[in-house]
């Protein structure tokens, strides 16, 4: 998804605000520097909510926020950017997207799997046209000239140990994984390397 899509899409929508203009841009580019940290948020939403249970207000979001920022400021430390609390969402991504390829490999092999999460996905993003395909100018889950060159390279083979593609075996109990695990190699999209550890 193109982030500067997204940042449009939200800014003229009826989900905009100060914090989205101000803020949204740097956490879409990936900078995150809000000139903002963990610690900050976690004595501002304390300050209220502390100020809410002195004048008996039954609050019900602002706990949930200060919660969740003290656990963030617990995992990445008090002077991390505040955007970044996103991290636990991230995290939890990875943790279920290698479920459901472990899923995928207890149910049907390695092989058909892999065709899965390959060419039949590509074949299924052309078959929704123009309107929701982002690659309508080329052949997709193939190698060949004129494709989509969307690309990894694995450290061992997947077919015999899945666990290389990036699968993980636990989901709710699962402890925090990498964004791209050390057995993928290289990740290449659109013909753009954007991990090589071969060298």
């Amino acid at each position: 998804m193109d982030m500067n899509t997204t940042y449009e899409a939200i800014r003229i929508s009826s989900g905009n605000s100060f914090v989205h203009e101000t803020e949204s841009q740097v956490i879409l580019n990936g900078s995150r520097d809000i000139n903002f940290t963990m610690d900050l948020v976690v004595k501002d939403v304390g300050l209220f909510d502390k100020l809410a249970k002195v004048n008996n207000v039954p609050v019900e979001i602002s706990p949930l926020v200060l919660n969740i920022f003290k656990d963030g400021q617990e995992r990445y430390g008090p002077r991390e950017f505040s955007p970044n609390i996103i991290k636990r969402l991230e995290e939890a991504c990875n943790i279920q997207v290698a479920y459901e390829k472990h899923l995928n490999n207890q149910f049907f092999g390695p092989y058909t799997s892999l065709v899965t999460m390959t060419s039949t996905g590509g074949e299924i993003v052309a078959m929704s046209g123009d309107f929701t395909n982002p690659y309508p100018e080329a052949k997709l889950g193939v190698i060949e000239e004129g494709a989509y060159a969307d690309i990894l390279i694995v450290d061992g083979n997947p077919l015999e140990d899945f666990s290389v593609v990036g699968s993980g075996a636990k989901w709710f109990d699962a402890e925090p994984r990498p964004e791209s695990p050390e057995t993928i190699r290289i990740i290449m999209k659109d013909g753009v390397i954007y991990k090589n550890t071969l060298n």
